[in-house]
């Protein structure tokens, strides 16, 4: 997290060079105050500011943007007795270091937030421990209103689930890979066409999308490594022996497609579903085997059979991921 330390009188950066040894970051001068926190704004994950609360309120209300691009803010005294959590505590993570802080300062964290006074489970926070997009953000309101007042919530967690309305809190799993195949030297713009046609039908919000992934003989595709490019994710390279021990049958989603014409040019039968498969089992096999969460290796499916467009095939699949509440 990288943060920005802000403080006017001497005692307070006393406190700031304390805390940077903890969490090392930027500590800005009091000279040219508004500059300096107009400047952190963009930049920083969170600010810590040591100094009366009124006096942070009227700098940064005309910085604020949403929820969900604001920087954590905390404010605290000098002694550190008091350590607030003032502007996005759930998705931005102020309520947790707030506590974090605290217990630094031997001081006491302030968190107003009502599901946390409540006791009561905050989906913005469940999605930021996640990694889970905020589909409808006007919806996370409502939830959070209705568990307040002890109502029953829906609260769906698909990458592939289409909003309808925003009393269903949707939230995207980042678990989809996307396999494609093509046909030599074919384009990149030809490629990047096809692809947004593709999303368009089958995925509502391609930032789901973790992983671009094809066979080895096809790594050096310009139109394959320029997708990758522009939806600034890894390419993944399956072997053609990776595929080649696959059994077609009993892929969960499946069976995946057999083509004769690719196994005669490529030698395998599957490009597109098959690289998508492997790729998204052996992410579940690296990313989550970890803590109390153990996923078995056939924790992946395919989702979307293969599609083709001119030349160009893609196919999906999706990896489990157990969800922390």
């Amino acid at each position: 997290m990288k943060i920005g330390y802000f403080a006017l009188t001497e005692q307070g950066f006393k406190l700031v060079h304390r805390l940077n040894k903890r969490w090392p970051g930027g500590i800005f001068p009091k000279a040219d105050l508004k500059q300096h926190i107009e400047e952190a704004w963009g930049q920083s994950d969170a600010l810590v500011f040591v100094m009366a609360a009124g006096i942070v309120v009227r700098y940064i209300a005309p910085l604020l943007r949403g929820k969900d691009k604001d920087p954590a803010v905390i404010v605290m005294d000098t002694r550190g007795q008091w350590v607030i959590s003032l502007l996005s505590g759930h998705l931005g993570g102020a309520n947790e270091l707030a506590v974090q802080l605290a217990a630094v300062t031997k001081g006491h964290p302030i968190v107003t937030t009502a599901t946390d006074v409540e006791g009561i489970v905050a989906f913005d926070e469940v999605a930021k421990r996640n990694q889970l997009l905020i589909e409808n953000l006007s919806a996370l309101k409502y939830v959070s209103g209705r568990l307040l007042d002890k109502k029953e919530v829906k609260v769906v967690i698909d990458p592939f689930y289409e909003v309808d309305g925003e009393k269903t809190l949707c939230l995207r799993p980042q678990t989809l890979v996307l396999g494609v195949g093509c046909k030599k030297g074919m384009s990149p713009e030809r490629m990047v066409e096809a692809f947004h046609s593709f999303a368009k039908e089958y995925l509502p919000d391609m930032r789901c999308i973790r992983a671009v992934a094809t066979v080895d003989v096809k790594a050096g595709e310009r139109a394959i490594l320029s997708l990758a490019e522009k939806l600034e994710i890894p390419l993944m390279i399956i072997s053609r022996k990776m595929i080649g021990k696959l059994d077609f049958h009993t892929v969960p989603g499946g069976p995946l497609e057999f083509s004769p014409f690719v196994e005669k040019n490529l030698g395998v039968g599957s490009v597109a579903e098959a690289s998508a498969y492997l790729a998204a089992r052996s992410m579940v096999g690296s990313e989550y085997k970890t803590g109390r969460y153990i996923v078995p290796e056939e924790g992946a499916r395919l989702s979307i059979k293969k599609q083709k467009y001119e030349g160009i095939t893609f196919a999906v699949a999706e990896m489990k991921q157990m969800i922390d509440i």
